[in-house]
């Protein structure tokens, strides 16, 4: 029995031994790589907001006929290019060459029977002097004629009437500019004064774009923006902001901006464009520009990462919070840090207070 107990006491103290040489592993640290930039001096770079927009004419005409019919023609397309005085479209004519042909004709008539009127009052007054009919039947040939004068002016303002309404049948530019839109075609039944096309006028280009109801007090007619195209051979060009829109639209809660641009056959209607508007130099705080990344946290409260402790090449991250003083683009402007410290710029999501990091070569340390 004392051998037995004896070696389950061995057999212990050899678990314990083995146990004791076996300890288990430390963790490794999470060492992660960043990218960063070391923070320069104060500068000077303008910052603003930046608002996407198209290119719009100033003057949009929509073209309608001045009377209703069948559209039988439309010969021109969006993208053409329209001069004073050219045909857009034309109705069938057949009612209104009818209409014309009818008041022609009274009119016709009347004016026979206005010359016949006339030589009855000739007659009237030789026949009077003549002692052959009264003063009473003089007058009365003297009513029919004016009669007559009265129904010879009114049909030929009808006459001349109907004939414009023939003319109307053939819609006619009456300035030059680009076919933007066209609302009918052939075949369709439109009314007087509907839409055929719309059509901008040669002459000004404007930006139209839309800001918040947080931002347009910023913006006041006369101010001058940076304009740039997202296509085209000039990169950046200067408008004037030559509209703000009194009230919201009733859906974006936006107010509508007009910034008329210079004259130039690279700014075509319909392009892209982004419209830079810098705040006043004088209402922006001195700080930091860093890039956008940089930054992480929510609403107000934004904090970037700071590497510290640096050897070899790595380092400890902690958050330092931020002041954001304006945007430009992609880079932000920041009050909070100072000259000289290491900001994390790419990354900034994904680390933890007092991670190790190790900062990557080629980091930018302007």
């Amino acid at each position: 029995m004392a051998r037995i107990q004896n070696a389950v006491m061995i057999s212990a103290l050899l678990a314990l031994g083995l146990a004791a040489c076996h300890k288990p592993a430390e963790p490794v640290a999470d060492i992660r790589p960043v990218r960063t930039m070391t923070v320069g001096a104060i500068n000077d770079q303008p910052i603003g907001e930046v608002y996407s927009g198209e290119v719009r004419a100033r003057h949009t005409v929509p073209m309608g006929f001045r009377i209703g019919g069948k559209l039988s023609s439309r010969p021109v397309s969006v993208g053409d290019v329209i001069s004073k005085g050219q045909t857009l479209a034309s109705l069938d004519p057949g009612d209104v060459r009818l209409s014309a042909n009818a008041a022609r004709a009274q009119f016709e008539s009347a004016k026979a029977q206005l010359a016949q009127a006339e030589l009855d009052f000739q007659r009237g007054k030789e026949l009077l002097a003549q002692k052959f009919i009264s003063q009473a039947e003089v007058d009365k040939r003297f009513t029919l004629l004016t009669a007559a004068r009265q129904q010879h002016e009114q049909a030929r303002s009808q006459a001349q009437l109907a004939q414009n309404q023939s003319n109307y049948a053939v819609l006619v530019a009456d300035v030059s500019g680009v076919v933007i839109a066209t609302l009918a075609e052939p075949g369709s039944v439109v009314a007087a004064g509907q839409p055929v096309l719309q059509l901008a006028k040669d002459g000004e280009r404007e930006a139209v774009i839309d800001v918040p109801e947080s931002k347009v007090k910023a913006w006041r007619e006369g101010q001058k923006v940076k304009v740039s195209l997202w296509a085209g051979e000039q990169a950046e060009f200067e408008g004037t902001i030559r509209e703000v829109a009194p009230a919201a639209d009733s859906l974006t809660r936006t107010y509508r901006v007009k910034v008329t641009l210079p004259a130039s056959n690279n700014i075509k209607m319909g392009m892209t464009l982004q419209v830079f508007h810098q705040k006043v130099s004088g209402d922006i705080p001195a700080g930091y520009s860093l890039p956008l990344p940089a930054l992480f946290g929510k609403d107000q409260a934004q904090r970037v990462w700071l590497v510290s402790n640096i050897k070899s090449g790595q380092g400890v991250v902690k958050s330092q919070p931020v002041n954001v003083v304006g945007v430009a683009g992609n880079t932000v402007k920041v009050s909070g840090v100072q000259p000289g410290q290491v900001v994390v710029t790419a990354g900034a999501n994904l680390l933890r207070e007092g991670q190790p990091v190790r900062v990557l070569a080629g980091a930018s340390h302007d």
